[in-house]
């Protein structure tokens, strides 16, 4: 399967974060985030757009991903490629256009079940994160996930706010299993996608290509949905 670039994996997750709706679908509007790693998630569902305070402070915007987003995105995602080791693609192999990328996310946006999402910090994007089912029927109950957050902006509980809404989102569309890819080694990572209800699935060894050239295994896991 070609690397979706939405399907990207962090290698730092933060859990320090307070979330306030912009439109509150609950009397308790105010969700506060535990420090704990491996504390159970209840879903709360909260329609795009939200705010939230991060660990530094600032507020972020956790909005939907449009065309319009492209331009930014194209500068983005090099430079995430260039801070960690843990994503698809190696520095230097995203070429996209700004056109192709207009295209890529008018075409993820219009998929039957699907999703793409920024996180925005002084009007900057920080962090993105996405999922996206196939068409096929066979297929269509569950649906592919990642994320990748700017190193500037790791420990800072983005990570674990893009990846609560996805896991709240699979629920509302009513998929049965939500998956992901992650490098073995990227235990930060792992620990965050098992407090969340994911467990391993399969381990594919040799499966990666590093930057110093030795080769990883990859992880699949996934969240299920009764």
């Amino acid at each position: 399967m070609a690397p979706n670039r939405l399907l990207e994996f962090t290698t730092q997750f933060g859990m320090h974060a307070r979330r306030r709706l912009s439109r509150p679908p609950h009397s308790d509007s105010l969700r506060t985030m535990t420090d704990a790693p491996n504390t159970p998630h209840s879903s709360q569902w909260a329609p795009l757009p939200f705010t939230v305070t991060i660990r530094d402070g600032r507020e972020a915007l956790i909005r939907a991903m449009t065309e319009d987003d492209a331009e930014e995105i194209c500068t983005f995602l090099p430079t995430t490629h260039l801070e960690s080791d843990f994503l698809n693609y190696l520095p230097g192999e995203f070429n996209k256009s700004i056109e192709e990328e207009k295209q890529f996310l008018r075409d993820h946006n219009a998929k039957p079940c699907s999703i793409s999402m920024a996180a925005e910090v002084d009007g900057r994007i920080v962090g993105i994160a996405g999922a996206l089912s196939q068409e096929l029927a066979r297929y269509a109950h569950h649906a592919e996930c990642g994320l990748v957050v700017l190193k500037a902006f790791w420990n800072q509980g983005i990570g674990r706010l893009l990846m609560e809404h996805l896991v709240d989102w699979a629920q509302q569309a009513s998929l049965r299993k939500l998956y992901l890819k992650v490098f073995a080694d990227n235990t930060r990572a792992i620990s965050l996608y098992r407090s969340l209800g994911f467990v391993e699935e399969a381990r594919l060894e040799g499966d990666v290509l590093r930057g110093d050239k030795t080769y990883g295994d990859t992880v699949i896991m996934a969240r299920f949905y009764v």
